[in-house]
């Protein structure tokens, strides 16, 4: 059974960078009204009737289009596997298509699973641009498509020519008190809370639909919420602060962090008071285990991000909040002070939307999505955050308009996960391929790719530690060792064997949604302790370069490309280690560690995984972007992952930093700006 998809841990997100697809799966046509005579592709199509429709705006080349008739399906390769498509056509048009099976990333597919079919039947073409957030979704779509209008004789090259449309200079122009830049946690959060405060707002956001990290993740922390209050379970502020200053070394601005501590437990409640359902959990439920024991700082969410977060959209707008999707800003107006005072956008149909407004609030999501600004910042060994979206748009408008960048060097390195080539080759494979993942939360060997054990393998569960370290290592790789007595242990007894990670919540259920699906202490306490045989998942894994398998350690060294020596010394220095209960090298408990002592070996290939930037403009404890010299930029708010200050170059290590500082920055940015807009 695949393992739950996890944003913290075991997430399904990947990076979403634009990469070559590898063929189609085979499709094969449904309903079609004839078997033979197809029409050929270079064969030159009939007329079009009159009388048939064609879709909107497509009358110039309507008449090149022919279809054989009928009903056909085909797979093209989504982002986490194949994504069959029924499409049916009439004589001169494509009618309908309908997304029959796909497997994609719940909170970041549902705008292309969508709009891509409905754009594709309207605009009679298959020259649709992604839809942002999702552009494998999106080429998935397209592929199954296309697959399909070969079979049915259309004409590729027609197809595949965008509709001509003139340039629309058409301005819409609005005035407000205060507009807010993107549509994910932090900026609906400043969108709600300023409506609250008694501005009138508009929402802009450039993706289809919600979109953004707080869409995905599984909650947020606080300290002194109404539920940590009810159950006696209150965190130290000064606990928090510590953590805060541990992970960066004083590289932090201090009053903010002071004011997100002391404003997050007012945030959960709003939160809930607004629709976005959030309950306390322990700590190391969502599979950080190295977090049992600390304190409960975790508002999981009880109904996933995307309909907590749609829910508080839906909340703004019954408060008389306009919306705006598929609205992308492209720059901030300033006036001859510098002072903010609105934003130009760009409409769908082509038009732009003039925003005339007394302050701006801008929450994008940082620059994870950019690779040139990611080489910038961070050399050209790095990882792609994982929300494609996220572009830095939102910095580089703040910057022209003269914030001071600020935590650029800053990034939530998290774990690990596959490259997105892997994914496409393992996918139409095995529909568990995920479950690779489980090992990962176990203390056993890992290599890098020079063959040299680089870590102590029983924290690979403080997340953003271990996937530092994996981001250190050469090809930010590391190679997980199993042996044939650890995969046997667990097909008799169950993972628990091994490690017993839940059995702390037996009869004590936790429950919360991360990444829009269930994590429940009950049905993972169930799985662990159910006896499962990984052995043909893992061999039907060989050869797509995840997963490796070899009698001898001599052979596994080989199979992964590792210098043999080097290997089987760290493999003689780990299980030395365990005999002899001391680790000189890296101070483990070797109590925990799992031994290679039985034949055949395999070793797992993951890369590092990065969830996103985490800075990019100065700003104050009042979420104001200041210059340089601290100075507030007027009228201009910078909440979220935009933001710099909250970090030093790593993430904090509790549960619900990021959410926390997102929806408690977007909070406060929208009090503050309402404020400003009032004065």
């Amino acid at each position: 059974m695949m393992q739950k998809k996890h944003w913290g841990y075991k997430g399904i997100l990947l990076v979403v960078i634009t990469i070559l697809l590898i063929s189609m799966v085979g499709c094969n046509s449904a309903s079609n009204k004839a078997d033979e005579g197809a029409v050929e592709n270079d064969q030159k199509p009939a007329a079009a009737s009159p009388s048939q429709p064609t879709g909107a705006g497509t009358s110039d080349k309507s008449a090149a289009l022919s279809f054989k008739p009928g009903k056909y399906t085909a797979k093209g390769n989504g982002k986490n596997g194949p994504i069959e498509v029924e499409t049916e056509f009439t004589d001169t048009a494509i009618k309908d298509v309908k997304v029959l099976s796909q497997s994609e990333t719940e909170g970041i597919a549902q705008g292309p699973l969508k709009i891509v079919p409905e754009k594709i039947v309207s605009e009679q073409t298959l020259a649709i641009d992604a839809v942002s957030g999702a552009s494998m979704t999106t080429k998935g779509i397209l592929e199954a498509v296309e697959d399909c209008a070969k079979q049915a004789g259309g004409d590729l090259t027609v197809l595949k020519q965008a509709k001509a449309t003139a340039e629309n200079k058409e301005v819409e122009e609005i005035t407000v008190d205060v507009a807010v830049v993107g549509a994910g946690a932090a900026g609906t959060a400043a969108a709600l809370a300023a409506e609250d405060s008694g501005a009138s707002v508009v929402l802009l956001e450039k993706t289809a639909t919600p979109m953004g990290a707080g869409t995905m993740a599984g909650g947020m922390f606080a300290a002194d919420s109404q539920q940590q209050k009810d159950k006696k379970a209150t965190v130290s502020k000064q606990w928090l602060y510590d953590q805060y200053m541990a992970a960066s070394d004083g590289y932090m601005n201090s009053l903010l962090v002071r004011n997100i501590i002391d404003e997050a437990g007012t945030t959960v409640d709003w939160l809930n008071a607004n629709g976005a359902k959030m309950t306390l959990v322990d700590a190391g439920t969502g599979f950080a285990f190295e977090h049992i024991g600390m304190p409960a700082t975790l508002h999981g969410y009880q109904e996933g991000g995307t309909v907590a977060i749609t829910k508080l959209i839906k909340s703004f707008e019954a408060k008389s909040g306009q919306v705006r999707f598929s609205t992308p800003v492209t720059e901030l107006l300033t006036d001859s002070n510098g002072a903010v005072t609105g934003v130009m956008a760009k409409k769908e149909d082509g038009s732009h939307l003039k925003v005339n407004a007394k302050a701006v609030v801008i929450a994008t999501g940082g620059f994870g999505g950019n690779n040139e600004m990611m080489e910038k910042y961070f050399g050209k060994k790095f990882t792609p955050g994982q929300i494609a979206t996220n572009t830095g748009d939102g910095i580089q408008m703040a910057w022209k308009a003269g914030a001071d960048p600020y935590g650029m060097t800053s990034t939530q390195y998290f774990a690990q996960i596959f490259t997105p080539e892997e994914i496409v080759k393992m996918a139409p494979i095995n529909k568990d391929w995920y479950s690779l993942t489980k090992f990962s939360e176990y203390p056993n060997l890992r290599v890098n790719t020079l063959g040299q054990r680089f870590s102590d393998e029983t924290k690979v569960t403080l997340f953003a530690v271990h996937g530092a370290e994996i981001h250190m290592q050469p090809k930010e790789t590391e190679f997980l060792i199993l042996d044939s007595a650890m995969l046997n242990t667990i097909k008799k007894k169950g993972l628990a064997a091994i490690e017993p990670h839940f059995s702390k919540w037996k009869g004590k259920r936790q429950f919360y949604m991360e990444f829009n699906e269930p994590n429940d202490t009950d049905t993972i306490l169930a799985a662990e302790n159910t006896p499962t045989d990984y052995t043909p998942l893992l061999d039907s894994m060989k050869g797509t370069g995840v997963v490796h398998r070899a009698g001898t350690l001599e052979a596994l060294a080989q199979e992964i490309g590792v210098d043999k020596d080097t290997f089987l010394a760290s493999a003689k220095q780990y299980n030395t280690a365990i005999a002899q209960g001391n680790d000189p090298m890296f101070f483990s408990d070797t109590k925990r560690l799992v031994p290679l002592k039985q034949g055949p070996y395999y070793a797992i290939k993951y890369v590092g995984r990065n969830l996103g930037t985490l800075g990019g403009v100065r700003i104050n404890e009042k979420i104001e972007a200041t210059d340089s010299d601290g100075r507030a930029i007027p009228g201009l708010y910078v909440a979220g992952a935009d933001a710099g200050g909250m970090y030093g170059q790593a993430y904090v290590d509790f549960e619900g930093g990021t959410l926390g500082f997102a929806y408690t920055s977007g909070r406060l940015a929208g009090i503050h700006a309402a404020g400003y807009s009032h004065k």
